[in-house]
């Protein structure tokens, strides 16, 4: 077993599992630090940021499917409600955009 399948398996990870957390840790600039980047307190933000951005995907092709519907001459049922929530999800999105940046400036990152 190489040292590198050593070091997986003792995290009960598996061989690519490992090397992309190596791989992420050298790239935020963390590779000399204990610990993995599973480890870093700022992950779950990161994953939800990542997450946030999923959820307005899909809202975006939502949107293509009712303009698309639109220029075909027909309004889709539910379009107004659709459009009420995405200018919901919107506002929303900007509140976290602007917390983040204010919280970020207020820890000196």
């Amino acid at each position: 077993m190489s040292v590198i399948s050593a070091a997986a398996h003792q995290r009960g990870q598996k061989f690519a599992g490992f090397f992309g957390a190596a791989a992420l840790a050298i790239a935020l600039g963390k590779a000399g630090l204990v610990g993995s980047p599973e480890d870093d307190p700022v992950r779950p933000l990161i994953e939800a940021v990542e997450a946030h951005t999923v959820a307005l995907d899909r809202i975006g092709r939502n949107l293509n499917q009712i303009t698309a519907a639109i220029h075909r001459g027909t309004v889709p049922e539910r379009a107004e409600a659709v459009l009420d929530r995405v200018e919901q999800a919107a506002e929303s999105s900007y509140r976290l955009i602007d917390q983040l940046l204010t919280e970020g400036t207020a820890h000196g990152s």
